[in-house]
């Protein structure tokens, strides 16, 4: 069971830490409309791996096609990302020219989901990563381990993006509105980036 837990643990924490589309998204709402928006987006990215975890663990061919689906998977993100570029820049230039901060919108669970299914790395992770260590915890303790491996990768993976988002959104109140639009317009070039190397990627894939 310890082994389950490390795994768990280990995969969580390198899910929540690495630098991708869902922590650049976090960051953003965190920054521009504080903790719960925030919270709604990882909220929404912990259902789009929940929705990828039940067919890799019933279907693993499943998750296969839609791997070889890739190309396609990259172009809708390269799309949904150069749209969070350009709300982004909106919210920046909002911040910094106005201090006004933008609205709350209730679609930051939605854009979580979204950007983690528009996420060719998320379909990768779980062909390659997360479906073969959840077979090895069903291997060392059965359902059991399956179920500790489960909850303890979404409590990690979770939990740090929660950190991380309240501690970028209490800084607003000590960067002021021109340091949270200065935040935004560097989340707008990230949000440009990862769609140009998901167009790159999807092209020559």
């Amino acid at each position: 069971m310890v082994e389950i837990l490390w795994l768990g643990t280990l995969l969580g924490a390198g899910a929540a830490l690495s630098v991708g589309p869902i922590f650049v998204t976090i960051l953003n709402e965190a920054a521009t409309r504080g903790f719960g928006a925030a919270f709604r987006v990882i909220l929404g990215s912990a259902t789009a791996d929940a929705i990828l975890l039940l067919p890799a663990l019933a279907f693993a061919w499943l998750i296969a096609a839609m791997a070889r689906a890739e190309v396609w998977i990259g172009l809708a993100g390269a799309v949904f990302f150069t749209v969070l570029a350009v709300q982004a820049v909106r919210e920046a230039w909002r911040l910094w020219r106005e201090g006004q901060a933008p609205q709350a919108r209730g679609w930051a669970f939605w854009k979580g989901v979204t950007a983690n299914l528009a996420n060719p790395l998320t379909w990768t992770f779980w062909l390659a990563t997360g479906t073969p260590t959840i077979m090895r915890a069903q291997h060392l303790a059965g359902r059991t381990g399956m179920a500790v491996f489960t909850v303890t990768w979404f409590g990690v993976a979770s939990g740090l993006e929660a950190v991380i988002a309240l501690a970028v959104a209490r800084s607003g109140h000590r960067v002021g509105r021109r340091g949270q639009g200065a935040f935004t317009g560097l989340s707008a070039l990230l949000f440009a980036a990862l769609a140009g190397l998901m167009l790159v990627r999807a092209v020559s894939a």
